[in-house]
Protein backbone atom coordinates (compact mmCIF):
# COMPACT_ATOMS: atom_id res chain seq x y z
CA UNK A 1 0.00 0.00 0.00
CA UNK A 2 2.45 2.08 1.18
CA UNK A 3 4.81 1.75 -2.58
CA UNK A 4 1.32 2.23 -4.25
CA UNK A 5 0.81 5.58 -2.33
CA UNK A 6 4.83 6.88 -2.86
CA UNK A 7 4.11 5.57 -6.51
CA UNK A 8 1.20 7.99 -7.32
CA UNK A 9 2.25 10.52 -4.90
CA UNK A 10 1.69 13.42 -7.31
CA UNK A 11 -1.41 12.26 -8.04
CA UNK A 12 -3.18 11.69 -4.85
CA UNK A 13 -1.73 15.44 -3.64
CA UNK A 14 -3.68 16.82 -6.15
CA UNK A 15 -6.93 15.13 -5.31
CA UNK A 16 -6.52 16.02 -2.10
CA UNK A 17 -6.04 19.44 -3.21
CA UNK A 18 -9.45 19.33 -4.98
CA UNK A 19 -11.29 17.14 -1.92
CA UNK A 20 -9.67 20.29 0.58
CA UNK A 21 -11.63 22.35 -1.94
CA UNK A 22 -14.63 21.28 -2.02
CA UNK A 23 -14.84 20.94 1.60
CA UNK A 24 -14.26 25.21 1.27
CA UNK A 25 -16.87 25.32 -1.17
CA UNK A 26 -19.51 24.00 0.92
CA UNK A 27 -21.24 26.99 1.57
CA UNK A 28 -21.49 27.28 -2.12
CA UNK A 29 -24.01 24.77 -1.89
CA UNK A 30 -26.44 26.89 -0.15
CA UNK A 31 -28.49 28.51 -2.71
CA UNK A 32 -29.53 31.41 -0.20
CA UNK A 33 -25.94 32.48 0.11
CA UNK A 34 -26.03 35.97 -0.57
CA UNK A 35 -23.45 36.00 -3.60
CA UNK A 36 -24.73 39.55 -4.41
CA UNK A 37 -23.14 41.38 -1.43
CA UNK A 38 -20.36 44.01 -2.07
CA UNK A 39 -18.61 43.39 -5.18
CA UNK A 40 -20.74 40.19 -6.09
CA UNK A 41 -23.46 41.80 -8.06
CA UNK A 42 -21.36 43.72 -10.28
CA UNK A 43 -19.43 41.09 -11.39
CA UNK A 44 -22.50 38.82 -12.23
CA UNK A 45 -24.23 41.98 -13.78
CA UNK A 46 -21.49 42.65 -15.83
CA UNK A 47 -21.40 38.72 -17.19
CA UNK A 48 -25.42 38.60 -17.40
CA UNK A 49 -25.28 42.29 -19.34
CA UNK A 50 -22.58 40.64 -21.63
CA UNK A 51 -24.39 37.99 -22.28
CA UNK A 52 -27.10 39.66 -23.73
CA UNK A 53 -24.68 41.77 -25.64
CA UNK A 54 -23.48 39.15 -27.43
CA UNK A 55 -26.64 37.35 -28.09
CA UNK A 56 -28.38 40.87 -29.43
CA UNK A 57 -25.77 42.89 -31.00
CA UNK A 58 -23.85 39.53 -32.72
CA UNK A 59 -20.38 42.07 -32.16
CA UNK A 60 -17.89 42.64 -29.81
CA UNK A 61 -18.76 43.37 -26.64
CA UNK A 62 -16.60 46.10 -25.17
CA UNK A 63 -20.32 48.21 -24.38
CA UNK A 64 -23.08 46.73 -22.71
CA UNK A 65 -25.65 48.02 -25.01
CA UNK A 66 -29.02 47.43 -21.99
CA UNK A 67 -26.69 49.41 -19.32
CA UNK A 68 -26.78 53.18 -18.63
CA UNK A 69 -30.47 53.44 -19.24
CA UNK A 70 -29.97 51.75 -22.54
CA UNK A 71 -27.55 54.22 -23.78
CA UNK A 72 -24.33 51.83 -23.06
CA UNK A 73 -21.80 50.90 -20.66
CA UNK A 74 -18.48 49.85 -20.94
CA UNK A 75 -17.00 47.49 -18.51
CA UNK A 76 -15.04 45.56 -20.52
CA UNK A 77 -12.97 48.15 -22.12
CA UNK A 78 -11.90 49.24 -18.97
CA UNK A 79 -11.73 45.82 -16.84
CA UNK A 80 -10.13 42.75 -17.32
CA UNK A 81 -12.41 40.34 -19.33
CA UNK A 82 -11.55 36.52 -18.14
CA UNK A 83 -13.76 36.06 -14.93
CA UNK A 84 -16.83 37.47 -17.23
CA UNK A 85 -16.42 35.45 -20.11
CA UNK A 86 -15.59 32.25 -17.61
CA UNK A 87 -19.01 32.83 -16.04
CA UNK A 88 -20.57 32.97 -19.14
CA UNK A 89 -19.12 29.87 -20.80
CA UNK A 90 -20.29 28.32 -17.55
CA UNK A 91 -23.63 29.30 -17.87
CA UNK A 92 -24.08 27.55 -21.57
CA UNK A 93 -24.40 24.32 -19.15
CA UNK A 94 -25.92 25.59 -16.44
CA UNK A 95 -29.67 26.82 -15.38
CA UNK A 96 -28.60 30.27 -14.07
CA UNK A 97 -26.01 33.36 -13.67
CA UNK A 98 -25.34 32.54 -9.78
CA UNK A 99 -25.14 28.65 -10.68
CA UNK A 100 -22.45 29.59 -13.35
CA UNK A 101 -21.10 32.08 -11.01
CA UNK A 102 -20.32 29.64 -8.07
CA UNK A 103 -18.94 26.88 -10.93
CA UNK A 104 -16.14 29.21 -11.98
CA UNK A 105 -14.96 30.37 -8.35
CA UNK A 106 -14.83 26.81 -7.31
CA UNK A 107 -12.79 25.68 -10.16
CA UNK A 108 -10.69 28.82 -9.61
CA UNK A 109 -10.50 27.89 -6.05
CA UNK A 110 -8.77 24.51 -7.40
CA UNK A 111 -6.71 25.76 -9.83
CA UNK A 112 -4.71 28.32 -7.60
CA UNK A 113 -4.32 25.38 -4.98
CA UNK A 114 -2.89 23.24 -7.88
CA UNK A 115 -0.62 26.01 -9.00
CA UNK A 116 0.94 26.44 -5.70
CA UNK A 117 1.80 22.95 -5.53
CA UNK A 118 3.34 23.38 -8.67
CA UNK A 119 5.06 25.88 -8.17
CA UNK A 120 6.38 24.58 -5.17
CA UNK A 121 6.83 21.18 -5.97
CA UNK A 122 9.70 22.58 -8.67
CA UNK A 123 11.70 25.21 -6.16
CA UNK A 124 11.50 22.37 -2.85
CA UNK A 125 11.03 19.05 -4.67
CA UNK A 126 9.69 17.79 -1.88
CA UNK A 127 5.53 17.26 -1.92
CA UNK A 128 4.43 17.38 1.48
CA UNK A 129 6.05 20.95 1.26
CA UNK A 130 3.72 21.43 -1.75
CA UNK A 131 0.41 19.98 -0.70
CA UNK A 132 1.07 22.16 2.80
CA UNK A 133 2.03 25.24 0.85
CA UNK A 134 -1.39 24.49 -1.63
CA UNK A 135 -3.54 23.93 1.50
CA UNK A 136 -2.54 26.83 3.35
CA UNK A 137 -2.93 28.78 0.31
CA UNK A 138 -6.42 28.08 -0.15
CA UNK A 139 -7.41 28.46 3.74
CA UNK A 140 -6.01 31.53 3.82
CA UNK A 141 -8.21 33.70 5.54
CA UNK A 142 -7.65 36.58 3.05
CA UNK A 143 -8.49 34.47 0.04
CA UNK A 144 -11.90 33.23 1.59
CA UNK A 145 -12.65 36.59 2.34
CA UNK A 146 -12.58 37.56 -1.45
CA UNK A 147 -14.60 34.41 -2.14
CA UNK A 148 -17.68 34.58 0.70
CA UNK A 149 -17.19 38.27 1.73
CA UNK A 150 -16.04 40.54 -0.33
CA UNK A 151 -16.71 38.86 -3.96
CA UNK A 152 -14.60 40.72 -4.97
CA UNK A 153 -14.16 38.54 -8.38
CA UNK A 154 -11.40 39.83 -10.06
CA UNK A 155 -8.80 40.02 -6.88
CA UNK A 156 -10.24 36.48 -6.22
CA UNK A 157 -9.05 34.70 -9.87
CA UNK A 158 -5.89 36.50 -9.12
CA UNK A 159 -5.45 34.25 -6.55
CA UNK A 160 -5.12 31.68 -9.66
CA UNK A 161 -2.05 33.65 -11.87
CA UNK A 162 0.52 34.52 -8.74
CA UNK A 163 2.06 31.16 -8.18
CA UNK A 164 2.62 31.02 -11.81
CA UNK A 165 4.33 34.40 -12.56
CA UNK A 166 6.64 33.34 -9.85
CA UNK A 167 7.05 29.51 -10.86
CA UNK A 168 7.98 31.39 -14.46
CA UNK A 169 10.51 33.75 -12.31
CA UNK A 170 12.11 31.02 -10.50
CA UNK A 171 12.62 28.95 -13.77
CA UNK A 172 14.35 31.78 -15.60
CA UNK A 173 16.35 32.34 -12.96
CA UNK A 174 17.20 28.95 -11.10
CA UNK A 175 16.22 26.72 -13.63
CA UNK A 176 16.10 27.77 -17.42
CA UNK A 177 13.08 25.55 -17.68
CA UNK A 178 9.88 25.71 -18.80
CA UNK A 179 10.01 29.41 -18.42
CA UNK A 180 6.34 29.98 -20.76
CA UNK A 181 4.58 29.64 -17.02
CA UNK A 182 5.76 33.46 -16.73
CA UNK A 183 3.47 34.24 -19.55
CA UNK A 184 0.60 32.16 -19.19
CA UNK A 185 0.64 33.79 -15.21
CA UNK A 186 1.26 37.22 -16.21
CA UNK A 187 -1.35 37.50 -19.14
CA UNK A 188 -3.94 35.91 -16.67
CA UNK A 189 -3.62 38.46 -14.09
CA UNK A 190 -3.78 41.95 -16.99
CA UNK A 191 -7.15 40.09 -18.88
CA UNK A 192 -8.03 39.22 -14.69
CA UNK A 193 -7.45 42.35 -12.40
CA UNK A 194 -5.52 45.57 -13.35
CA UNK A 195 -4.63 46.50 -9.77
CA UNK A 196 -3.82 43.14 -9.08
CA UNK A 197 -1.27 43.07 -11.82
CA UNK A 198 0.52 45.94 -10.81
CA UNK A 199 0.64 44.56 -7.68
CA UNK A 200 2.28 41.53 -8.72
CA UNK A 201 4.40 43.46 -10.99
CA UNK A 202 6.00 45.31 -8.03
CA UNK A 203 7.18 42.06 -6.39
CA UNK A 204 8.24 40.53 -9.78
CA UNK A 205 10.44 43.34 -10.44
CA UNK A 206 11.74 42.81 -6.64
CA UNK A 207 12.27 39.49 -6.89
CA UNK A 208 14.45 40.10 -10.21
CA UNK A 209 16.10 42.87 -8.65
CA UNK A 210 17.45 40.67 -5.88
CA UNK A 211 18.74 38.34 -8.37
CA UNK A 212 20.11 40.78 -10.95
CA UNK A 213 23.68 39.03 -10.60
CA UNK A 214 21.96 36.60 -12.70
CA UNK A 215 20.35 38.95 -15.44
CA UNK A 216 23.82 38.95 -17.22
CA UNK A 217 23.79 35.18 -17.93
CA UNK A 218 22.20 34.68 -21.96
CA UNK A 219 19.72 32.72 -21.21
CA UNK A 220 18.02 34.72 -18.82
CA UNK A 221 17.89 37.47 -20.71
CA UNK A 222 16.77 35.53 -23.35
CA UNK A 223 14.34 34.16 -21.82
CA UNK A 224 12.71 37.31 -19.58
CA UNK A 225 12.42 39.23 -23.24
CA UNK A 226 10.57 36.22 -25.27
CA UNK A 227 8.34 35.95 -22.03
CA UNK A 228 7.74 39.63 -22.08
CA UNK A 229 6.99 39.72 -25.98
CA UNK A 230 4.52 37.06 -25.58
CA UNK A 231 3.10 38.74 -22.49
CA UNK A 232 2.22 41.87 -24.56
CA UNK A 233 1.13 40.23 -27.64
CA UNK A 234 -1.12 38.26 -26.54
CA UNK A 235 -2.64 40.24 -24.13
CA UNK A 236 -2.82 43.27 -26.34
CA UNK A 237 -6.48 42.49 -27.67
CA UNK A 238 -6.98 43.87 -23.73
CA UNK A 239 -4.56 46.68 -22.99
CA UNK A 240 -4.23 48.46 -27.12
CA UNK A 241 -8.23 49.19 -26.66
CA UNK A 242 -7.52 50.38 -22.95
CA UNK A 243 -4.62 52.59 -23.51
CA UNK A 244 -6.60 54.18 -27.40
CA UNK A 245 -9.91 54.53 -24.77
CA UNK A 246 -8.39 56.27 -22.76
CA UNK A 247 -6.61 58.71 -25.33
CA UNK A 248 -9.75 59.20 -27.01
CA UNK A 249 -11.65 60.75 -24.72
CA UNK A 250 -11.73 61.87 -21.17
CA UNK A 251 -13.64 59.08 -18.77
CA UNK A 252 -14.74 59.20 -15.07
CA UNK A 253 -12.74 56.71 -14.05
CA UNK A 254 -9.41 58.35 -14.12
CA UNK A 255 -10.23 61.52 -12.68
CA UNK A 256 -8.54 62.56 -9.56
CA UNK A 257 -9.91 61.59 -6.32
CA UNK A 258 -12.69 59.91 -8.13
CA UNK A 259 -11.45 56.20 -7.05
CA UNK A 260 -9.80 57.38 -4.11
CA UNK A 261 -6.92 59.96 -2.95
CA UNK A 262 -4.19 59.50 -0.94
CA UNK A 263 -5.93 60.25 2.46
CA UNK A 264 -8.48 57.91 1.87
CA UNK A 265 -6.09 55.27 0.92
CA UNK A 266 -4.58 56.04 4.10
CA UNK A 267 -7.24 55.82 6.49
CA UNK A 268 -8.63 52.49 5.39
CA UNK A 269 -5.28 51.11 6.37
CA UNK A 270 -5.39 48.15 9.00
CA UNK A 271 -4.96 48.60 12.66
CA UNK A 272 -2.43 46.32 13.70
CA UNK A 273 -5.22 44.05 16.14
CA UNK A 274 -7.45 43.78 12.81
CA UNK A 275 -4.37 40.92 11.75
CA UNK A 276 -4.92 39.38 15.00
CA UNK A 277 -8.48 39.32 16.08
CA UNK A 278 -11.85 39.74 13.38
CA UNK A 279 -14.75 41.78 15.14
CA UNK A 280 -18.29 40.51 13.73
CA UNK A 281 -19.96 43.98 13.17
CA UNK A 282 -20.11 43.67 9.33
CA UNK A 283 -16.04 43.93 8.52
CA UNK A 284 -14.08 41.94 6.46
CA UNK A 285 -11.49 38.90 7.91
CA UNK A 286 -7.97 40.59 7.73
CA UNK A 287 -6.44 38.41 10.87
CA UNK A 288 -3.37 35.69 9.24
CA UNK A 289 -4.73 33.11 11.87
CA UNK A 290 -2.65 32.06 14.55
CA UNK A 291 -1.36 28.82 12.78
CA UNK A 292 0.47 31.52 10.12
CA UNK A 293 1.46 33.78 13.39
CA UNK A 294 2.89 30.82 15.35
CA UNK A 295 4.44 29.44 12.22
CA UNK A 296 6.13 32.48 11.06
CA UNK A 297 7.15 33.37 14.29
CA UNK A 298 10.20 30.66 13.86
CA UNK A 299 11.02 31.61 10.65
CA UNK A 300 14.62 33.03 11.77
CA UNK A 301 15.19 29.62 13.36
CA UNK A 302 14.16 28.09 10.48
CA UNK A 303 16.62 30.60 8.22
CA UNK A 304 19.64 28.92 10.42
CA UNK A 305 18.93 25.44 9.51
CA UNK A 306 17.41 25.30 5.71
CA UNK A 307 20.06 24.89 2.81
CA UNK A 308 21.30 27.50 1.01
CA UNK A 309 19.62 26.62 -2.64
CA UNK A 310 16.24 27.36 -1.00
CA UNK A 311 17.73 30.31 0.96
CA UNK A 312 17.26 32.99 -1.25
CA UNK A 313 14.05 32.79 -2.63
CA UNK A 314 12.66 31.72 0.87
CA UNK A 315 14.12 34.85 2.45
CA UNK A 316 12.62 36.85 -0.43
CA UNK A 317 9.04 35.52 0.07
CA UNK A 318 9.77 36.04 4.44
CA UNK A 319 10.84 39.66 3.24
CA UNK A 320 8.02 40.06 0.55
CA UNK A 321 5.27 38.75 2.99
CA UNK A 322 6.18 41.76 5.92
CA UNK A 323 6.24 44.41 3.48
CA UNK A 324 2.67 43.14 2.35
CA UNK A 325 1.37 43.32 5.91
CA UNK A 326 2.96 46.70 6.02
CA UNK A 327 1.71 48.34 3.07
CA UNK A 328 -2.00 46.75 4.53
CA UNK A 329 -1.67 49.06 7.54
CA UNK A 330 -2.15 52.73 8.41
CA UNK A 331 1.21 52.81 9.26
CA UNK A 332 2.43 52.62 5.25
CA UNK A 333 3.30 56.36 4.22
CA UNK A 334 0.64 56.49 1.60
CA UNK A 335 0.18 60.16 1.88
CA UNK A 336 3.79 59.91 0.58
CA UNK A 337 3.83 58.54 -2.78
CA UNK A 338 1.73 59.84 -5.92
CA UNK A 339 -1.45 60.76 -6.47
CA UNK A 340 -1.90 58.11 -9.10
CA UNK A 341 -1.10 54.97 -6.57
CA UNK A 342 -4.49 55.64 -4.49
CA UNK A 343 -5.99 53.80 -7.41
CA UNK A 344 -5.63 51.11 -5.42
CA UNK A 345 -8.48 52.40 -3.05
CA UNK A 346 -7.56 49.93 -0.35
CA UNK A 347 -4.61 48.81 1.30
CA UNK A 348 -5.27 46.01 2.64
CA UNK A 349 -5.55 44.24 -1.26
CA UNK A 350 -1.72 44.31 -0.09
CA UNK A 351 -3.23 40.90 1.92
CA UNK A 352 -3.31 38.70 -1.10
CA UNK A 353 0.46 39.11 -1.66
CA UNK A 354 0.50 38.33 2.14
CA UNK A 355 -1.31 35.05 1.93
CA UNK A 356 0.77 34.08 -1.11
CA UNK A 357 4.12 34.67 0.40
CA UNK A 358 3.50 33.59 3.72
CA UNK A 359 1.86 30.20 2.74
CA UNK A 360 4.94 29.40 1.11
CA UNK A 361 7.42 30.45 4.17
CA UNK A 362 4.91 28.90 7.24
CA UNK A 363 5.08 25.35 4.91
CA UNK A 364 9.34 25.63 4.35
CA UNK A 365 9.63 26.33 8.29
CA UNK A 366 7.46 23.41 9.26
CA UNK A 367 9.49 21.18 6.82
CA UNK A 368 12.84 22.54 8.41
CA UNK A 369 12.05 22.58 11.94
CA UNK A 370 10.25 19.53 11.85
CA UNK A 371 11.76 16.38 12.45
CA UNK A 372 10.69 14.08 9.98
CA UNK A 373 8.56 15.73 8.24
CA UNK A 374 6.05 14.05 6.64
CA UNK A 375 2.89 13.66 5.15
CA UNK A 376 1.18 13.12 8.88
CA UNK A 377 2.69 17.00 9.53
CA UNK A 378 0.58 17.99 6.41
CA UNK A 379 -2.25 16.80 7.66
CA UNK A 380 -2.14 17.60 11.25
CA UNK A 381 -1.47 21.72 9.92
CA UNK A 382 -3.76 21.36 7.31
CA UNK A 383 -7.02 20.22 9.27
CA UNK A 384 -6.03 23.39 12.00
CA UNK A 385 -6.32 25.72 8.42
CA UNK A 386 -8.81 24.95 7.45
CA UNK A 387 -11.02 24.13 10.24
CA UNK A 388 -9.99 27.40 11.17
CA UNK A 389 -11.40 29.17 8.67
CA UNK A 390 -14.55 27.12 9.54
CA UNK A 391 -15.04 29.82 12.33
CA UNK A 392 -16.01 32.22 10.41
CA UNK A 393 -19.43 30.95 8.67
CA UNK A 394 -20.72 33.24 10.47
CA UNK A 395 -19.87 36.19 8.42
CA UNK A 396 -21.41 34.72 5.14
CA UNK A 397 -24.88 36.11 4.60
CA UNK A 398 -28.06 34.40 3.16
CA UNK A 399 -30.92 35.80 1.63
CA UNK A 400 -33.99 32.93 1.01
CA UNK A 401 -35.49 35.81 -1.24
CA UNK A 402 -32.59 35.67 -3.03
CA UNK A 403 -33.70 36.61 -7.14
CA UNK A 404 -32.15 35.46 -10.62
CA UNK A 405 -30.32 38.42 -12.05
CA UNK A 406 -32.49 38.72 -14.99
CA UNK A 407 -35.35 39.71 -12.43
CA UNK A 408 -33.05 42.52 -10.90
CA UNK A 409 -32.88 45.89 -12.34
CA UNK A 410 -29.27 47.03 -13.63
CA UNK A 411 -27.98 49.75 -15.33
CA UNK A 412 -30.33 52.31 -13.97
CA UNK A 413 -29.27 55.69 -13.38
CA UNK A 414 -31.66 58.18 -11.52
CA UNK A 415 -29.18 61.41 -11.53
CA UNK A 416 -29.04 61.18 -8.21
CA UNK A 417 -25.74 62.82 -7.26
CA UNK A 418 -23.95 59.58 -5.99
CA UNK A 419 -24.94 56.38 -5.94
CA UNK A 420 -23.50 52.57 -6.61
CA UNK A 421 -26.33 51.14 -9.11
CA UNK A 422 -26.10 47.44 -9.85
CA UNK A 423 -24.47 46.55 -13.18
CA UNK A 424 -22.49 50.20 -13.43
CA UNK A 425 -20.43 50.38 -9.94
CA UNK A 426 -20.30 54.36 -9.02
CA UNK A 427 -20.47 54.56 -13.12
CA UNK A 428 -16.67 55.27 -13.11
CA UNK A 429 -16.53 53.62 -16.66
CA UNK A 430 -18.73 56.55 -17.56
CA UNK A 431 -17.12 59.73 -19.78
CA UNK A 432 -16.74 62.64 -17.46
CA UNK A 433 -19.08 64.37 -19.62
CA UNK A 434 -21.44 61.55 -19.43
CA UNK A 435 -20.70 61.39 -15.58
CA UNK A 436 -21.46 65.07 -15.16
CA UNK A 437 -24.69 65.04 -16.66
CA UNK A 438 -26.04 61.89 -15.24
CA UNK A 439 -29.70 63.49 -14.47
CA UNK A 440 -29.60 63.99 -18.33
CA UNK A 441 -29.49 59.96 -18.77
CA UNK A 442 -31.85 59.60 -16.27
CA UNK A 443 -34.39 61.41 -18.40
CA UNK A 444 -33.39 61.84 -22.22
CA UNK A 445 -35.56 59.29 -24.05
CA UNK A 446 -34.52 56.93 -26.78
CA UNK A 447 -34.10 58.83 -29.96
CA UNK A 448 -32.02 61.24 -31.56
CA UNK A 449 -31.62 64.53 -30.23
CA UNK A 450 -31.67 67.17 -32.20
CA UNK A 451 -28.82 69.96 -30.42
CA UNK A 452 -28.87 72.30 -33.45
CA UNK A 453 -30.95 73.29 -36.74
CA UNK A 454 -33.64 71.35 -37.61
CA UNK A 455 -34.60 67.53 -39.34
CA UNK A 456 -37.44 65.58 -39.36
CA UNK A 457 -36.77 61.89 -38.33
CA UNK A 458 -38.64 59.24 -39.47
CA UNK A 459 -38.65 55.36 -39.43
CA UNK A 460 -36.37 55.27 -36.27
CA UNK A 461 -35.52 51.47 -34.69
CA UNK A 462 -33.02 51.04 -31.79
CA UNK A 463 -31.77 47.39 -30.68
CA UNK A 464 -28.70 47.23 -28.90
CA UNK A 465 -26.38 49.12 -30.40
CA UNK A 466 -27.97 48.88 -33.42
CA UNK A 467 -29.90 51.70 -34.93
CA UNK A 468 -31.72 53.45 -38.04
CA UNK A 469 -33.44 56.43 -39.28
CA UNK A 470 -34.31 58.11 -42.27
CA UNK A 471 -33.31 61.91 -41.62
CA UNK A 472 -34.28 64.72 -43.98
CA UNK A 473 -32.63 68.47 -42.25
CA UNK A 474 -35.13 71.08 -42.91
CA UNK A 475 -32.82 74.86 -43.89
CA UNK A 476 -30.20 76.13 -45.41
CA UNK A 477 -27.92 75.45 -42.20
CA UNK A 478 -26.14 72.12 -40.81
CA UNK A 479 -28.02 70.14 -38.19
CA UNK A 480 -26.22 68.90 -35.21
CA UNK A 481 -27.69 65.79 -33.97
CA UNK A 482 -27.12 63.39 -30.86
CA UNK A 483 -27.32 59.25 -30.96
CA UNK A 484 -28.88 57.96 -27.73
CA UNK A 485 -25.53 56.21 -27.12
CA UNK A 486 -22.82 57.13 -24.58
CA UNK A 487 -19.45 58.09 -26.26
CA UNK A 488 -17.24 54.99 -26.31
CA UNK A 489 -14.75 54.26 -29.18
CA UNK A 490 -16.18 51.87 -31.69
CA UNK A 491 -19.37 52.90 -33.36
CA UNK A 492 -19.56 52.92 -36.77
CA UNK A 493 -22.37 55.81 -38.27
CA UNK A 494 -22.81 56.03 -42.07
CA UNK A 495 -25.14 58.14 -43.81
CA UNK A 496 -26.50 56.52 -47.29
CA UNK A 497 -23.61 54.10 -46.43
CA UNK A 498 -20.94 56.31 -45.99
CA UNK A 499 -19.26 56.77 -43.19
CA UNK A 500 -19.52 59.91 -41.23
CA UNK A 501 -17.17 61.77 -38.54
CA UNK A 502 -18.64 61.92 -34.78
CA UNK A 503 -17.75 63.28 -31.95
CA UNK A 504 -18.65 63.85 -28.48
CA UNK A 505 -21.21 66.01 -27.30
CA UNK A 506 -21.43 68.35 -24.18
CA UNK A 507 -23.41 65.51 -22.92
CA UNK A 508 -21.12 62.75 -23.45
CA UNK A 509 -22.92 61.49 -26.25
CA UNK A 510 -22.36 60.64 -29.44
CA UNK A 511 -22.51 63.55 -31.76
CA UNK A 512 -22.67 64.35 -35.73
CA UNK A 513 -23.54 67.06 -38.24
CA UNK A 514 -25.55 66.70 -41.25
CA UNK A 515 -25.23 69.43 -44.12
CA UNK A 516 -28.01 71.68 -44.90
CA UNK A 517 -31.04 70.26 -47.33
CA UNK A 518 -29.70 67.08 -46.63
CA UNK A 519 -31.35 64.03 -46.58
CA UNK A 520 -30.08 60.43 -46.14
CA UNK A 521 -30.53 57.05 -44.50
CA UNK A 522 -28.74 56.87 -41.36
CA UNK A 523 -27.75 53.53 -39.84
CA UNK A 524 -24.77 53.32 -36.91
CA UNK A 525 -23.27 49.94 -35.36
CA UNK A 526 -20.72 48.82 -33.00
CA UNK A 527 -18.00 47.60 -35.35
CA UNK A 528 -14.70 48.05 -32.75
CA UNK A 529 -11.97 50.62 -33.71
CA UNK A 530 -9.55 49.48 -36.26
CA UNK A 531 -7.79 49.34 -33.37
CA UNK A 532 -9.05 46.87 -31.23
CA UNK A 533 -9.48 44.38 -34.60
CA UNK A 534 -6.15 44.41 -35.10
CA UNK A 535 -5.35 43.67 -31.77
CA UNK A 536 -7.44 40.56 -31.89
CA UNK A 537 -5.44 39.29 -34.65
CA UNK A 538 -2.11 39.92 -32.80
CA UNK A 539 -3.38 38.43 -29.60
CA UNK A 540 -4.82 35.29 -31.73
CA UNK A 541 -1.58 35.28 -33.46
CA UNK A 542 0.61 35.27 -30.94
CA UNK A 543 -1.40 32.73 -29.35
CA UNK A 544 -0.85 30.48 -31.30
CA UNK A 545 2.95 30.75 -31.74
CA UNK A 546 2.96 30.76 -28.23
CA UNK A 547 1.37 27.33 -28.31
CA UNK A 548 4.04 26.09 -30.59
CA UNK A 549 6.47 27.91 -29.01
CA UNK A 550 5.70 25.66 -25.64
CA UNK A 551 5.27 22.55 -27.74
CA UNK A 552 8.34 22.69 -28.82
CA UNK A 553 10.01 23.53 -25.49
CA UNK A 554 8.35 20.16 -24.29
Amino acid sequence: MKEIILKNRNLINIIVIILVSIFLSIPLLNKNLNVYVDDGIQHISRAYGTYLSIKDNKSIPNVISSFSNGFGYSWNLFYGPLSTFGIIIIKLFTSNFITAYKIFVFLCLILSGYFMYKFIYNYIGNYDVALLSAILYISFPYHLTDLYIRHALGEYVSFVFIPLVFLGLYNILYTSSKHYYLTIGAVGLLVTHNLSTIIVLFFSALYIGLNIEKINKTNVKKSLIVNIIFILTISCFYWMPLIEAKIFCKYQVYEPGMMATRESVQDKGLKITQLFVSKNDGSFVFELGPHIIVMLAVSIMAIRLMDDEIKETYVFCLISGIISIWMSTKYFPWKLLPEEISIIQFPWRMMIMASFFFSITCSINAYVLVKKFDYKDVIIISCIAVFYTVAFRGYLLYDENLANIENITLGRISGKESEAIAGLGKEEYLPVKAYQNRFYIATRDDYIDIIEGSAIIQNEIKKGTHYTADIKVEGENYTILELPYIYYPGYEVRLDGMITDTFETKNGFIGFVMGKNDNAKLEVNYVGTKIMNVSIIISSISLIIFGVYVWKKH
